[in-house]
C-alpha cells in the first residue's frame, strides 16, 4: 500500500449493495419536527452549511435617468425544483440546476420552496446561500403557511406561535438555523384561514422576539393575513398589514412583499395609498416592495408600471419579483434560458445591448394595454458590484456545466452542477461602446469549470469596441499581479482596461492564439481600481471569436491550501458497479476542494468540486472489475494556488453476476408481424441469449433482436444474462400472443370512469382518460406518498400494454415525469397484481407491454412522482390498449 493511504475494508453481501442511501439532502420541516433538529441530531446538517461570508458591494453610478439608488429589488425565485429530495451542495452526475447570475439588481434573494405535503420551512440549500454570498446579496428561507385549498393547517400557525416559559421556542430553533447554516433570514407567507386577533398579537410578539434575540437576522413579511387574522391580500400598505412591518415605531420586519393586487385597474388607489402609509411611518423606499407575478409569462407578463413610475421616470416604490426563475423553467435548452434571462432583466435598458433585444421589441402587445407591456428592471436600480476585495478571480464558471475544465483541458467529461463554484458574472450585460460584439456564455469550452464567456464580432481595420464589465473597489497595496487567459481567432489585439479612482486608466494587451494563454502583468502600488473593461481593436478587416477564460488580481503571497486527513463517512454500492461517497477533510484551511479518482492505467480523473469539507460524490462508476478506487483531494486557495494530494482508498464488493430482464414492443400482434425485444439486463451484462419458441429466429444473441411471428398461438420468450461471474435467466411464459384480432386492439380507457387516491379541485381523475395533454387536461394528485389512480372498463376485458403522458407531454418540466411507478390489474378493485413495475423512467411519453391478461380494473400506482423530490404527480393521459374479448 501507498503510505498515508487510508484503506476502507467493509464486508458485503448482494443483498446489502442493491440500494443507494439519500444522498445529503437540503433541509425542510413542518414547524413541530424543527424542534427536534440540532446540528448532532441531523446528520446531514453539515452538509447544508454555508462556507462564503456575505461580501461587500460597491454601487455603481446611474447610467439611466431613471435609475434610483434607494429603489432596490426582491426575488421570490425557486432556486430548486422541489422542497424534498433536493441535494445539498449539487450533483455529480447532472447539469440541471438555475444558474441565475443577474445579482447586480437583487438586494433579496428568497428561496422560495414549500408545500403542505413535504414542508414549510424551508432554508436555502448551501450552494444558493453560497452563490448569493459571493454577490454580496442577502439569501433568506421560506416559511409558507399554504391556503387551505392546498393542504393549509391552521395548526401549523399555532405549533410556530407556540411559548414555553416565556419563549418562541421555534423562533429560537429558527436563530439557531440560520446561524449554523449560514444564510440571512426568512420570508414568512402566511396564508392559511382561521387565524383570529390573538394570531395577530403571538405573530408581532414572535417578529419582535426575533429581531431582539437575532438582530442581524433578515425578516421579510408577505402581504396575506391581515390585522384582524383574516387571509385579505391588501395590495397595498395600509393599517391591516403595517403592523407587521412597523410597530410602535419600532421595525419587527425588515420589509414588506405587497401582494400582486396593486395592479388591480379597478383599485387606482394602491399606490397612492402605500406612499401614504409610508410616509406616516416614516418608511424609506427600500422596505417596501411591490409585487409582480412572473410564473406563468416572464416578460410577456402585463404589468401595471404606470401606477409606480413618477413624473420623472423613476419608481415610487421598490420591486418584487414572483418566480423570475421562469426564464429556466420555461426553457427547453439552456441557450433559451440565457436568452430569456438577459430579456427579462434588461429588455428595453437604454444602455445595456444583448443578443435577443432585437426580438424582445418585436414582440406584439395588444395595443389596448401597450402602456403595460414589460420594462427593464435594471434601468430602474444602480448595479451593484462584490468586486471590493482581493484577491479578485473569475472563471465565469455558472455553476453547472457538462464537462469540467482544468488549465483549458478536460477534468471530467461529464455532466455536474454546484452553485457554490458559481462566479461573479460582469456588473454589466452588456455595457458596449463603438461597434457592437455578440458576448455569450460557452459550454463547450472554459479554463476553470464549466463555462467561459464568448465574443464574437466583425471589426474594420483600426475600428474597437469597448465592453465594461466589472465595477470594482480594488486597493492595490501589496505586490498583485493582473492574470487573463483567453482563446480564440481573428486579427485582433485584445486588451484589459483598468480604470482608476485618480481618473487614469491603463491599458493591459493580451497574448492571443488560438489555444488558452495565460497573460500577466505586475500592478502598481497604492492605488484603487474602479472599474474592469476589454478593448477589442481591428489589425486588419476581420470576424472574430474569442474566449474569455478567466480575469485575476491576485495578491503574492502565500497562500494556506492545508487539507488534513480525509475520512470516508459513509459508502453505499449498486449494483456493484456504482459507489456514492460521503466523505471529509479535517481541520482544512483550502477555498475550496478538487476530488479526483486514480483509474486503473493510472490516469487522474476529476470526480468533484465543493467550497464544503463535508461533501459527497453522488456517483463513481467502478472501473472495470477493479477492487479498489483510490481517491485524492486537493486544496485549492483563495488565491488559486493547490495543496499536495491527500488519499483515501475504499475497496468494492465483489464484482456481480449479471440479472435478466426485458421488454418486448407489443404482445398482441397479428400474423406475419414483427416484435423487438429489448435486453434491460444489468449493466454488468457481457452477452446475452434470447431463446423464442414460435419466432423467426427462435434464437438469437443479438443485444436487442426483432423477430417475426408467422402463425397463430400463445409463445414464451426467454433471455439469458450472462459475464465472467454467471449467469441469470428471464422467463415470461406465456408473453406472445399471435392472433388476428389484433386488428382489433384498441385504448379501452378512453372516457371511462376512474377514481384516485386524491386530486387537486381543477385536476380530476377523469382528465387523464379525456383523449387529450392539452390546456393543462392531466390529473394531479398532492400530499402523501403513494398516489394512485383506478380506471375501471366496466366489465372484463384483456390489457396487453399501456402508454402514460406525464408532464413533459403536457408542456411542464422533465423533472416532473414520473420516476417510479407500477401497472396493476384488479378483477375485483381490491386485490391488485403488478403486470410491470417500473423504475427510473425520464420520458415523457413511456409505452409499457406485458403478457396478456385479463382485468376488469386497472390502477397505476406511483411511488415516486418526479424526477426531483416534488411528491405531486402530474399525469396526463393513461392510454391502455387491448381487446374488448380474445
Amino acid at each position: 500500500m501507498v503510505n498515508n493511504e487510508k484503506i476502507i475494508i467493509i464486508l458485503f453481501s448482494i443483498l446489502s449493495i442493491a440500494i443507494f442511501a439519500q444522498i445529503p439532502e437540503s433541509s425542510y420541516w413542518y414547524p413541530n419536527d424543527i424542534l427536534d433538529w440540532s446540528p448532532q441530531t441531523d446528520s446531514q446538517a453539515i452538509y447544508n452549511v454555508s462556507h462564503v461570508p456575505l461580501a461587500r458591494r460597491v454601487i455603481g453610478s446611474p447610467i439611466t435617468d431613471s435609475a434610483s439608488k434607494d429603489i432596490k429589488i426582491m426575488t421570490l425565485s425557486i432556486m430548486n425544483p422541489s422542497t424534498s429530495g433536493m441535494p445539498s451542495q449539487g450533483s455529480n452526475n447532472s447539469f440541471k440546476a438555475y444558474p441565475f447570475t443577474f445579482w447586480q439588481y437583487v438586494d433579496y434573494l428568497v428561496a422560495w420552496a414549500g408545500s403542505a405535503g413535504e414542508g414549510i420551512i424551508v432554508p436555502p440549500s448551501a450552494d444558493v446561500i453560497d452563490a448569493a454570498h459571493k454577490n454580496g446579496v442577502y439569501v433568506l428561507g421560506t416559511i409558507f403557511f399554504p391556503p387551505n385549498v392546498y393542504g393549509g393547517r391552521r395548526n401549523w400557525v399555532d405549533q410556530l406561535l407556540r411559548k414555553e416559559n416565556g419563549k418562541f421556542v421555534i423562533a429560537d430553533k429558527l436563530i439557531e438555523i440560520t446561524k449554523y447554516y449560514g444564510f440571512d433570514g426568512w420570508f414568512i407567507n402566511q396564508e392559511t384561514n382561521g387565524c383570529k386577533d390573538s394570531h395577530v398579537k403571538d405573530m408581532i410578539d414572535f417578529l419582535n422576539y426575533i429581531k431582539e434575540k437575532a438582530p442581524w437576522m433578515k425578516l421579510v413579511w408577505y402581504d396575506s393575513m391581515s390585522n384582524t387574522g383574516a387571509i385579505e391580500w391588501q395590495g397595498e400598505l395600509n393599517e391591516k398589514n403595517v403592523v407587521f412591518l412597523k410597530n410602535y415605531d419600532k421595525y419587527i420586519s425588515d420589509a414588506i412583499f405587497i401582494d400582486f393586487r396593486w395592479q388591480s385597474l379597478k383599485r387606482p388607489e394602491t399606490i397612492e395609498n402605500t406612499l401614504n402609509t409610508m410616509k406616516k411611518y416614516n418608511i424609506s423606499k427600500d422596505r417596501v416592495f411591490v409585487g409582480f407575478d412572473l410564473q406563468a409569462n416572464g416578460y410577456y407578463t402585463y404589468s401595471n408600471w404606470p401606477k409606480i413610475i413618477d413624473e420623472n421616470g423613476k419608481l415610487k416604490v421598490s420591486l418584487g419579483f414572483y418566480c423570475p426563475s421562469w426564464a429556466y423553467y420555461s426553457s427547453k435548452e439552456i441557450k433559451e434560458f440565457w436568452d430569456k434571462e438577459e430579456t427579462l432583466w434588461i429588455a428595453d435598458h437604454p444602455v445595456l445591448n444583448y443578443h435577443s433585444k432585437e426580438d424582445f421589441f418585436k414582440i406584439e402587445w395588444n395595443k389596448d394595454y401597450e402602456q403595460y407591456k414589460w420594462q427593464s428592471p435594471a434601468k430602474f436600480v444602480v448595479e451593484k458590484s462584490p468586486v471590493t476585495s482581493l484577491p479578485f478571480i473569475t472563471f465565469f464558471n455558472a455553476g453547472h456545466g457538462y464537462k469540467f475544465f482544468i488549465d483549458g483541458k478536460v477534468a471530467k467529461d461529464s455532466e455536474w452542477n454546484n452553485r457554490s463554484m458559481m462566479d461573479v458574472f460582469p456588473t454589466y450585460r452588456w455595457k458596449i461602446d463603438g461597434n457592437d460584439v455578440n458576448i455569450s456564455v460557452d459550454y463547450s469550452d472554459a479554463y476553470y469549470g464549466g463555462s467561459s464567456l464568448k465574443f464574437e464580432g466583425k471589426l474594420k481595420k483600426d475600428q474597437e469596441t469597448n465592453v465594461t464589465l466589472y465595477i470594482t473597489d480594488l486597493k492595490i497595496n501589496d505586490n498583485t499581479t493582473l492574470e487573463s487567459v483567453i482563446k480564440g481567432t481573428g486579427n485582433i489585439k485584445v486588451s484589459l482596461v483598468l480604470n482608476y479612482s485618480d481618473n487614469t486608466s491603463k491599458e493591459f494587451p493580451l497574448k492571443f492564439f488560438n489555444d488558452w494563454v495565460n497573460t500577466i502583468y505586475n500592478l502598481e502600488n497604492n492605488k484603487t481600481i474602479t472599474s474592469i473593461s476589454l478593448k477589442i481593436v481591428a489589425i486588419e478587416d476581420t470576424s472574430y471569436s474569442f474566449n474569455l477564460g478567466m480575469i485575476g488580481l491576485i495578491p503574492v503571497k502565500n497562500y494556506d491550501t492545508h487539507v488534513g486527513d480525509v475520512k470516508i463517512d459513509n459508502i453505499e454500492f449498486k449494483e456493484g458497479l456504482y459507489a456514492q461517497i460521503n466523505l471529509h477533510c479535517e481541520n482544512s484551511k483550502a477555498k475550496y476542494y478538487e476530488i479526483y479518482r486514480i483509474l486503473q492505467n493510472g490516469e487522474r480523473r476529476l470526480v468533484w468540486v465543493s467550497y464544503n469539507p463535508y461533501t459527497y460524490i453522488t456517483q463513481i462508476k467502478r472501473d472495470g472489475k477493479e477492487k479498489f478506487t483510490t481517491l485524492e483531494v486537493v486544496g485549492v486557495s483563495e488565491g488559486f494556488t493547490k495543496s499536495t494530494p491527500k488519499k483515501v482508498t475504499f475497496q468494492w464488493p465483489p464484482y456481480p453476476k449479471p440479472k435478466a430482464n426485458f421488454e418486448v414492443s407489443n404482445t398482441i400482434i397479428f400474423p406475419e408481424s414483427t416484435v423487438t425485444f429489448k435486453n434491460l439486463s444489468s449493466e454488468v451484462t457481457e452477452k446475452v441469449l434470447w431463446i423464442l419458441p414460435g419466432a423467426t429466429p427462435n434464437v438469437s444473441r443479438e443485444w436487442n433482436p426483432t423477430v417475426t411471428y408467422k402463425e397463430e398461438g400463445i409463445y414464451p420468450a426467454i433471455l439469458v444474462a450472462i459475464n465472467s461471474e454467471g449467469e441469470d435467466v428471464k422467463i415470461f411464459n406465456p408473453l406472445i400472443v399471435v392472433t388476428k384480432k389484433a386488428k382489433e386492439i384498441k385504448n379501452l380507457a378512453l372516457n371511462k370512469k376512474t377514481y384516485a387516491s386524491s386530486n387537486v379541485p381543477a385536476e380530476k381523475p377523469s382528465m387523464a382518460v379525456d383523449g387529450t395533454v392539452e390546456n393543462n387536461s392531466k390529473w394531479c394528485a398532492v400530499g402523501d406518498l403513494p398516489h394512485w389512480i383506478v380506471i375501471d372498463f366496466e366489465k372484463e376485458v384483456i390489457i396487453s400494454s399501456v402508454t402514460i403522458k406525464h408532464a413533459e407531454a403536457g408542456h411542464e418540466s422533465a423533472d416532473w415525469n414520473t420516476k417510479d411507478f407500477r401497472l396493476q390489474v384488479s378483477n375485483d378493485g381490491i386485490n391488485w397484481k403488478d403486470v410491470a413495475i417500473v423504475r427510473n423512467n425520464t420520458k415523457g411519453v413511456s409505452t409499457h407491454s406485458f403478457a396478456p391478461v385479463k382485468a376488469r380494473f386497472f390502477r397505476l400506482f406511483i411511488e415516486t412522482p418526479t424526477q426531483v423530490g416534488d411528491k405531486a404527480a402530474r399525469i396526463y393521459e393513461i392510454e391502455v390498449y387491448g381487446l374488448e374479448s380474445f
